[in-house]
Order: structure tokens, then C-alpha cells, then sequence
């Protein structure tokens, strides 16, 4: 038997005590196996199944011994989330009882569930479009609030349907020209080639939308990192404190108290931010803190965003000046922290290496111009347009490649009619178009790829 056409099972809640603890049966089975292991309050065993109704009951063991009593209901195939038949059983939560219920449908046929094979079922069976799967595991990981309506509307198919919509132009441009090629003695009408330039031209603007949103859309998913950097005793660590509100990081008036990182990620106006606290920047003849200088380098290098930290109250230093031609050519906002000590360092004197800079007056020990930095590093990160507003966002850096792919492709094929390429050039560059948009829905992805997407799931989901 395929593995695919196996019942499953799992429990979809997560472990320890709760009110209630969900079991999920799907599969061919799951009536048989709900008729094994459920029984009515009166112990008489159940004979019909109306389908979307809560009924209660009692789940016995291969003994009919009652093991747990549970609420149930069915889904019938095509109406369920999985696209086959699909019983639910809700019984009392707590790890020992769900287990013991979960050993007892095991035993009636059910195999256990793989990660995220259920929803993987979906998939397979039409109800979901990749895009739509992987929006599940996003709603579920969401860090913040916007992240999760982000998600939502992934799920609900915004972005499915923007790239369903220029699959279909592009297959209504490359059917003709493949049945011209495998039929030649037919009459069918040549490829118009001015309308097909017009048509793929909208299409690829179509795509370089949804390609340009895809840096603040993986923002939203994974979150983004944001390093907190400058020499020793300027406030970095202050400054995280404040934007974490608790006292995470160490504070002291020693320099090089910070030799490591402190990391956190937090929800900053509705983005997810990794906030990393780094050592400070100096030479140093001590190995462990020249291992610090090196990783908080590291993570500059990497980072969307660096925080870039200097004491207004000091005149700047030969380390402040070999961090500032470090960071000339990173994406970086200039603060000047201890603005409530008399100032000694101006805005002006560090204009000419971040002429594109934005700068910021703040107090880390007194919280001044704090709201104003969470507000100017959200819109650095994602902007100010409403991301839920938009057609559709790419979330994924897998779909971001797709996008990239089928957009040069694209861009051959306006070449290739303005050159006038032979049709069946056009076709094969049109098909590698269309297969690269299926890379992000799903359709001419590996079985290999699809398995590794759907391991990122938990189990029952």
C-alpha cells in the first residue's frame, strides 16, 4: 500500500495539560477506525456518521474498556481539510490520556503521522496551493501581529491567485504556438506577435511587483536583524535594554563589559526584529574580546539593519572614526545616545561619511526619542505602505528566486519576438517561465523539495 493512501493519525494540540487535547484521524479508514474505537454515552456502538455534526461519546480500547470521554465529528472527503475523509476526536488534555488514545487508534489501522502531512495531503489533493500550505506553518510561527495577517491572507489565497492568474496568461500564450509545432498540417493562426509582446510585458511587470515586495515580506517572516553597534561605553547596551523594555543586557560604566552578543527578537510596531546587542568595537590586546570585535563585525556584515551608536556627550574618537568608515557602505541609522549631558558631538561632523543616513537624538538611560527610533527602523525595514493593502507579498526566499527566474526568462522572451525568434525558441522560453512560477504554487516542484517543505511542519498539522 502507498504511503500516501495510509490513515494517519497524530494529535494536533501541543504537549501538556489543557482543557481539552485533539486527535486527528485521515484516510481512507477513518470511519472504520472511528467505528473500532468510539462508542455512544449508552456504550452501543456508532452506526451513522452525519457528517459536520458534535456528537458525544467515549473512546474504548480493543477491550472496549472506556479509555477517555471525548467529543467527535466527521468530514467527509472533498469538504474536510485534508481532501479525504477526516475524524476528529477532542478529548480531555494532558500528555498521558491523548497518548493512550492515540496508542488505541494506532491499533485499529492508523499509522502515525510525518510532519506536516496532513496539510501536505492537502496539497496533494487540490485543496491548498503550495503557497497556501506554507502560509499555515507561517500563521502558526507569527511573531507579531501583522506577521499573522500576513499569513492569513497567504492562506486565504492572495498570492496563490496572482500567480494562478499569470500562469494561465502565460499557458494561453504557449498553447497555439505548441499546437502549431506538433500539428503543422492544421490551420492554426499564427502567433501575433505585437499582442504577445503586449501580454508579456504585463506579465513580467506583474512579477517584478510581487518581486519587489519580497525583502519586506521575508522581514515579516523570519524577522529581521538589526545590530546594535559602536565602541565600547556608548549606550549599546542601554539602548537594548530600552527597546526590549526589561533589563536583558548588562550595564556598567567598565568598557568591554559586553565581549559576546545578547540577542533577543522582539515585536517592534508590528515587525519581528532580532535584536543583537554586540561587543564594542576597539582594538584590544585581549583574545576574547578580539574574538567579540570579530563576530560584532560579522554581524554588521550580515545584519538588514545596524544601529550605529555614538556618546554625544564625548568628542569622537579614532575607534568612532574606524567604525564609521566600516559602516559606509552598510545599511545603517546614525544615533548619537546621552543627549541629556551636554553635547559635543554635532550631526554635521558625521554627515560626510552617512550623507544618506538618517540620524537620531537619543537618551538611553532616560528613554527621549526612543518611540521615534522604533518608528524610523520600522519604516527602514518594511516602509510605510500597508502590507495587508497590497495585491499579494512574497514571504519566501524560495518564491523570491522563482520570481527572479521566470522574470529573466521573460525578458528574454520580449527580445526573442522583438528579434523575431523562431516559435519554437519562444515556446521552450515560455515553458521555462510557466515552470518557474510552479516552483512558487507547487505544480512542477520535486516530490524531493516538496517532502523537505512539508518537514518543517510540526506533527499534526
Amino acid at each position: 500500500m502507498m504511503k500516501e493512501s495510509q490513515t494517519i493519525a497524530a494529535i494536533s494540540t501541543p504537549p501538556g495539560e489543557g482543557g481539552i487535547g485533539i486527535i486527528r484521524i485521515s484516510g481512507a479508514e477513518a470511519l472504520s477506525i472511528g467505528t473500532k474505537v468510539l462508542r455512544h454515552p449508552s456504550g452501543n456502538p456508532i452506526q451513522s456518521w452525519p457528517e459536520r455534526m458534535v456528537r458525544l461519546g467515549f473512546v474504548v480500547d480493543e477491550n472496549g474498556e472506556p479509555v477517555d470521554e471525548v467529543i467527535f465529528f466527521y468530514f467527509k472527503e472533498r469538504r474536510s481539510y485534508t481532501g479525504e475523509d477526516l475524524l476528529e476526536i477532542q478529548g480531555h488534555g494532558g500528555y498521558q490520556n491523548l497518548k493512550k488514545i492515540l496508542t488505541t487508534v494506532f491499533k485499529a489501522g492508523a499509522r502515525p503521522a510525518e510532519p506536516g502531512e496532513f496539510t501536505k495531503r492537502a496539497f496533494l489533493n487540490g485543496r491548498l496551493d503550495l503557497t497556501q500550505a506554507e502560509a499555515v506553518i507561517d500563521l502558526i510561527r507569527a511573531r507579531t501581529d501583522l506577521a499573522q495577517k500576513v499569513a492569513l491572507l497567504q492562506l486565504r489565497g492572495r498570492l496563490a491567485q496572482v500567480i494562478k492568474e499569470q500562469e494561465e496568461k502565460l499557458l494561453a500564450l504557449l498553447v497555439p504556438i505548441e499546437a502549431a509545432l506538433d500539428f503543422p498540417e492544421d490551420e492554426i493562426p499564427e502567433l501575433q506577435r505585437n499582442q504577445a509582446l503586449k501580454e508579456v510585458k504585463a506579465i513580467r511587470r506583474q512579477l517584478e511587483q510581487l518581486l519587489a515586495s519580497a525583502d519586506r515580506g521575508i522581514i515579516l517572516r523570519d524577522a529581521a536583524t538589526v545590530v546594535i553597534a559602536g565602541r565600547p561605553n556608548v549606550g549599546k547596551s542601554s539602548l537594548l535594554n530600552q527597546l526590549l523594555g526589561e533589563d536583558r543586557a548588562i550595564v556598567t560604566p567598565i568598557p568591554g563589559t559586553t565581549r559576546d552578543f545578547v540577542s533577543e527578537i522582539i515585536d517592534l510596531e508590528g515587525v519581528p526584529v532580532r535584536l543583537i546587542d554586540t561587543a564594542g568595537v576597539r582594538r584590544s590586546n585581549d583574545p576574547v574580546e578580539r574574538a567579540g570585535v570579530e563576530k560584532a563585525r560579522q554581524l554588521m556584515d550580515e545584519a538588514d539593519l545596524i544601529l550605529a551608536i555614538f556618546d554625544a556627550a564625548t568628542p569622537l574618537t579614532p575607534e568612532d572614526h574606524e567604525l564609521i568608515a566600516f559602516l559606509s557602505t552598510k545599511p545603517a541609522l546614525i544615533i548619537l545616545n546621552k543627549t541629556d549631558l551636554p553635547v559635543q558631538v554635532s550631526v554635521e561632523s558625521l554627515q560626510a561619511a552617512f550623507s544618506r543616513a538618517k540620524y537620531l537624538l537619543i537618551s538611553a538611560l532616560t528613554g527621549a526619542g526612543i518611540k521615534e527610533l522604533k518608528t524610523v527602523v520600522r519604516t527602514e525595514l518594511i516602509g510605510t505602505e500597508g502590507l495587508t493593502e497590497q495585491p499579494a507579498l512574497v514571504t519566501r526566499v524560495r518564491h523570491k528566486e522563482a520570481l527572479r527566474e521566470a522574470i529573466e526568462v521573460l525578458t528574454q522572451v520580449i527580445q526573442g519576438i522583438a528579434e523575431e525568434w523562431s516559435e519554437d525558441l519562444l515556446a521552450v522560453n515560455l515553458r521555462a517561465a510557466l515552470d518557474a512560477l510552479g516552483q512558487i504554487s507547487g505544480r512542477s516542484l520535486s516530490e524531493e523539495i516538496i517532502n523537505e517543505i512539508f518537514a518543517q511542519f510540526c506533527i499534526g498539522k
